[in-house]
């Protein structure tokens, strides 16, 4: 039997041999397939055979195996994945919470540190950075790190993770460091006292501002490097916090900047210093501000302010060159009268390049060499007398926080000759400077008042220390053009055309807007740009000629002609410029490698001019867009 069972066994092909299974059971062989045995008393030896299974069952069988082990394998990873689903839903939901009170106790944070309220900073900062770390815990985990990776949606993820991450070490790195530093930030070491300003106390939390600075920039890069988010939510998240991030930079950035210069700037250390003084007069206005009508020498020597009597800018005379050598973009969009002229130094908006000019035209005029240009406004007087109190003129009139500058820059052009304005501006101008030196004794409401007319633009400052310069340069005291791509700046200046004092009547708005990306990457904005002159009709005839100027041909009384220039950011274009008259502009040309855009225009009393022009910056820089202006005048408002 034995024999037959191998005989019968060789009869199988020795390929199929391995595939061949003996069923253990005669039971599970269908009664259907096996025809019933007939009696016998003998044994069979053909019915001890056990049936095999062909190929192609025995395949059945084990697909099927395998598809139930896939299935259940399957559900167990369906299920993982709801879990981990369940548990990310609620990562992500406590996260969001947390970045939300995060960034609600941050504006608080800027608010009190704009202000200087330091016990209220302090507590902000103790919220911000517990809710900062609770939400940093959750985004460190695993789980977020291999949500990062999935295709797609993991940019957002990383985007969040960033975020995150950049609160978390704003937190740990530089909120420390402020609050060491935070007697600088509230001026609470600066005393004025007797025209003697006193900053040496600023120069031990040096060390400190420049910790924080640092790590806030370095946060604010790594946000700016995040994956742009997918989903829009996240995206206008994202957004807000680097914008968030961007002022809080500069803030920062800024107050580090002037702990490390005014020591220096204001001789503390007992040296002196001497500063040329422009005055401007911003009714007649210029792209840096307005025109340079008064010129005074300030000398200070261990925080001691001296003035010297202010001259007109007219009596200056005009010199046969240039006292710098002007480049050829400076000819082309300015004229030579930039380097010969006095009142005319700020044809110019980059600032830098006004207190070049004006150096070197002082040291022609009046044989003085200075160590810096500064140029205020009756913006800045009036912001400054809120804080010294008024002071009364030698003819009655008394200047204060309220009336100054409506009364520099309109009503003195009607109450007094014109053969007596110069004179009575320069003195004015002088008076007032010296009355604020010597009257302010609140050093945080001085500085406060400094800082608000420094952001406003009503002040600048440049310093021909080149030290010095290198750190102003950055801030916006120093009214610098910016041309590197990575600090993206619009810039929109206007210029008098009708060489008048109309420019009170002439109201301004300068307005700018994200509109979307372009499809090499870059961020595409939108500036608009209204133009109102407010001087009535029936108001030309009783006008001073003074005031309504003297102007050139195609100008008549009562119109105000302006020039506009519209810088492009750096690395960036002008797309378009679309305004009410159909026009685009008059012509293109660059300055300091920007691009230029320029366009003059004549508005008839009550008549008015708005201009929607879109730029973008350099592609792939995501860095919020800043604009740079001539400083406005509130001016006449009514309608």
């Amino acid at each position: 039997m034995a024999e037959q069972l191998n005989n019968e066994g060789n009869l199988s092909d020795a390929s199929n041999q391995s595939e061949l299974e003996y069923m253990t059971d005669a039971s599970i062989v269908s009664k259907s397939d096996t025809p019933p045995l007939p009696p016998t008393d003998q044994p069979d030896h053909h019915s001890r055979h056990r049936r095999r299974m062909s190929a192609r069952h025995i395949r059945r069988i084990r697909r099927r195996r395998r598809i139930r082990r896939m299935l259940i394998g399957l559900g167990v990873v369906l299920l993982f994945v709801a879990v981990l689903a369940v548990w990310f839903a609620w990562s992500a939901m406590k996260t969001k919470n947390e970045v939300q009170q995060a960034v609600s106790v941050a504006t608080s944070m800027q608010e009190s540190l704009t202000s200087g309220d330091t016990d209220a900073l302090n507590k902000s900062m103790e919220v911000f950075s517990s809710h900062a770390s609770a939400a940093y815990d959750q985004t460190s985990s695993m789980l977020w790190k291999v949500a990062s990776q999935v295709p797609y949606y993991g940019d957002d993820i990383r985007a969040v993770r960033t975020a995150v991450t950049a609160m978390e070490n704003v937190s740990s790195q530089a909120l420390p460091s402020l609050k060491q530093a935070s007697s600088a930030l509230n001026m609470s070491d600066v005393s004025v006292n007797n025209g003697t300003v006193d900053v040496s106390g600023l120069t031990k939390y040096s060390a400190a501002l420049q910790k924080a600075d640092t790590a806030i920039e370095s946060a604010e890069h790594d946000l700016i490097g995040a994956p742009d988010p997918h989903i829009a939510q996240i995206s206008d998240a994202m957004q807000k916090a680097k914008n968030y991030m961007h002022t809080l930079s500069g803030m920062v950035h800024d107050v580090n900047v002037a702990v490390q210069v005014a020591p220096k700037m204001l001789a503390n250390d007992g040296s002196t210093r001497t500063y040329l003084i422009l005055a401007q007069t911003n009714s007649e206005i210029r792209p840096g501000g307005g025109l340079p009508g008064s010129w005074g020498m300030m000398t200070v020597s261990g925080g001691k302010v001296e003035l010297e009597p202010f001259i007109s800018g007219s009596s200056i005379p005009w010199f046969d060159e240039p006292v710098v050598d002007l480049t050829a973009e400076e000819r082309t969009l300015f004229t030579d009268k930039l380097g010969r002229v006095a009142v005319d130094v700020n044809f110019t908006p980059d600032f830098p390049r006004t207190g070049e000019i004006a150096k070197a035209m002082w040291k022609a005029h009046a044989g003085q060499d200075v160590d810096g240009v500064i140029a205020i406004d009756p913006v800045f007087l009036q912001n400054m007398l809120k804080v010294s109190g008024g002071v009364t003129l030698e003819d009655g009139v008394t200047l204060d926080g309220t009336n100054t500058a409506q009364y520099l820059l309109n009503q003195v052009y009607i109450d007094k000759p014109e053969d007596q304005q110069d004179a009575y501006f320069s003195a004015a101008a002088g008076s007032a400077f010296s009355h604020i030196m010597a009257n302010a004794q609140d050093g945080k409401a001085f500085l406060k008042a400094v800082t608000t007319s420094v952001a406003q633009g009503h002040m600048k400052v440049w310093s021909a220390h080149e030290d010095e310069q290198e750190l102003l340069l950055n801030t916006p005291i120093s009214g610098a053009l910016k041309t590197d791509a990575a600090t993206p700046e619009v810039g929109v200046f206007f210029s008098d055309l009708t060489q008048s004092k109309m420019d009170w009547s002439l109201k301004r708005s300068v307005e700018v807007k994200f509109d979307k990306v372009v499809p090499d990457g870059a961020n595409q904005y939108t500036v608009h740009v209204k133009l109102t002159n407010m001087m009535t009709s029936d108001e030309v005839s009783s006008i001073p000629q003074y005031v309504l100027g003297y102007q050139p041909e195609g100008i008549e009384n009562g119109q105000i002609g302006t020039a506009v220039f519209a810088y492009a950011p750096a690395g960036g274009r002008l797309v378009d410029w679309k305004s009410t008259d159909g026009k685009s502009y008059d012509g293109v040309t660059t300055h300091n490698t920007l691009t230029v855009g320029v366009k003059k225009l004549v508005l008839s009393p009550g008549e008015s001019y708005e201009a929607t022009i879109h730029v973008e910056v350099a592609p792939d820089v995501k860095t919020p867009l800043d604009i740079y202006q001539t400083p406005q005048v509130e001016g006449r408002t009514d309608e």
